[in-house]
């Protein structure tokens, strides 16, 4: 049975197709627009539970008015996961999965001492780090003793731009996916700067917002009257007219009266989105020494699309517990729809942990036939000797001085 048939079957039986790597190589090497994913949620214990939207300066939501096929005017709406937040944890899981050896990927990674801090510090890879290859994490350490972007590793980065990105999937694929501006390396603002290709966000729809309450009982029922004030050593009890006095609150003892305040919101629904734009990917060439080929394009393309499923694939089947009070159930199966020709409907595919992970297996192994780098062991970072002092003395401070502590 042919693949047309085998669709026109498994449509007609209510089976979905499964999604292949022929599929995804194919969309990326024609004219389709995007893959995309759109799921509904609802809170863990329910339609019209209550959930926590993450706060902002002044502790305010992001909430806005949306427009939303099938209404008459716009709806309120509020951000559950940003765009930043969902990049971060599909890369959560893609360091899971490098973790448990699930999938091989090129990564930079810096090993830090085990001893001089305060908070030891494991390792920190190019997954975790907030700007991806151009963070100043990466910036700040060193590889074989030079500093690493005046390392002739380093430097690869200087001179990629969309006509050669092959020092960055030699070093660090997501970055092409999920966006990186080198805004802090030798060229400042000029640095080179690679648009997102994955973009996703959870909002909520129809929102309102809700109440929460606050309070402390103190079992030791320490009184307010009584006075204390801190000392280096910690803290004593104050004397009588002391003006440094300060209530037993102040140092997480005593009863803390009920408060009520806006917090939380109840919705009509959660809704999961994500497109991985196609024209985004095929702006990007993967030359060697100069000489650039459809074969070695196309390889490298269909593997950042590849890594792009397979990361919200990851992400997604770890659960949307995206914060305290913030636990979301999916409604129905997570799937990706292929946008491929303008007015057909689009065509939606099955997707799930390990058939993304055979279908990014196989991109690699087209990266490989084409003659383009690819890393199976980490580049190791050491943290330079400032870096380390810079972090000692944060870690001093944040240790001694309560106003940071405290979060003041």
């Amino acid at each position: 049975m042919n693949y047309v048939l085998r669709f026109l079957f498994s449509t007609r039986a209510g089976i979905m197709s499964q999604l292949t790597f022929e599929i995804v190589s194919g969309a990326v090497a024609g004219s389709a627009c995007a893959f995309r994913s759109r799921t509904r949620l609802q809170p863990a214990d329910g339609p019209g539970g209550k959930v926590f939207p993450p706060t902002h300066l002044d502790g305010k939501y992001a909430t806005e008015q949306r427009v939303v096929e099938g209404r008459d005017k716009p709806i309120d709406c509020v951000l559950l996961d940003s765009v930043q937040s969902h990049a971060n944890r599909c890369e959560e899981a893609l360091q899971l999965a490098v973790d448990r050896e699930q999938i091989e990927l090129p990564l930079v990674v810096v090993d830090f001492p085990d001893e001089g801090l305060i908070d030891p510090i494991d390792r920190l890879t190019s997954l975790e780090t907030p700007h991806r290859l151009a963070d100043a994490i990466l910036r700040d350490s060193e590889y074989e003793g030079t500093p690493f972007r005046k390392s002739e590793l380093g430097k690869r980065l200087d001179y990629a731009s969309l006509k050669n990105a092959t020092p960055l999937l030699d070093l660090s694929p997501h970055s092409l996916l999920f966006g990186i501006w080198d805004s802090t390396g030798p060229k400042g603002g000029l640095g080179v700067k690679f648009q997102r290709a994955l973009v996703g966000e959870i909002i909520g729809y129809d929102i309102v917002t809700g109440k929460k309450t606050a309070s402390r009982i103190d079992p030791l029922q320490i009184v307010s009257a009584t006075k204390v004030k801190r000392t280096e050593s910690g803290w004593e009890i104050a004397k009588e007219n002391d003006k440094k006095a300060k209530s037993p609150a102040e140092i997480n003892h005593g009863n803390i009266p009920p408060t009520i305040s806006d917090g939380g919101v109840t919705m009509a629904y959660a809704e999961h989105s994500v497109v991985i734009s196609l024209p985004a990917l095929r702006r990007l060439r993967f030359p060697i020494e100069k000489a650039f080929t459809v074969q070695r394009d196309d390889a490298a393309r269909t593997l950042l699309a590849a890594l792009g499923i397979l990361s919200v694939t990851l992400a997604t089947e770890q659960g949307f517990d995206l914060r305290s009070r913030c636990l979301l159930w999916p409604e129905t199966v997570v799937r990706f729809e292929l946008l491929d020709r303008p007015g057909e409907k689009p065509t939606a595919y099955e997707v799930n942990s390990a058939s993304a992970i055979d279908i990014y297996k196989q991109a690699v192994e087209g990266v490989k036939k084409a003659g383009l780098p690819w890393r199976t062991e980490p580049v190791k970072l050491t943290p330079s000797a400032q870096l380390v002092k810079l972090i000692r003395a944060s870690q001093e401070k944040a240790a001694s001085d309560t106003s940071v502590a405290e979060g003041a």
